[in-house]
């Protein structure tokens, strides 16, 4: 399962130190894959012996396997949505698409002059 729904579907039944670190590993999963035990720990707030076993209370056999089921969440996610580069045309357009978009604002500036 994935390790931050995990996180998510235990939530309210956390202890107060628990739901410091679930927080954190929430809003900041991508730091906290990479950080140490002993450096989440101090970044949450809370003890080094709470990190390790919040991970056991999660399902893992410790720290180190929590941190390798936020990477595997962190990779399934899928892309951020993508954005307009020009105007209308968008980072995931087709280059036919991306072609045709440029033609058609071309074509409305020379009338637009």
């Amino acid at each position: 399962m994935n390790g931050l729904l995990r996180i998510r579907q235990r939530y309210q039944g956390l202890a107060q130190s628990d739901k410091k670190l679930a927080d954190y590993l929430l809003l900041q999963p991508d730091t906290a894959r990479h950080l140490s035990s002993q450096q989440l720990a101090n970044e949450a707030g809370v003890s080094q012996s709470s990190v390790v076993k919040f991970a056991q209370k999660l399902g893992y056999k410790g720290f180190p396997a929590l941190k390798l089921a936020l990477s595997e969440a962190l990779a399934s996610q899928p892309e951020s949505p993508s954005v307009p580069i020009h105007n209308q045309i968008r980072g995931d357009d087709p280059l036919r698409l991306v072609g045709e978009k440029l033609i058609k604002e071309n074509t409305a500036a020379m009338y637009a002059t």
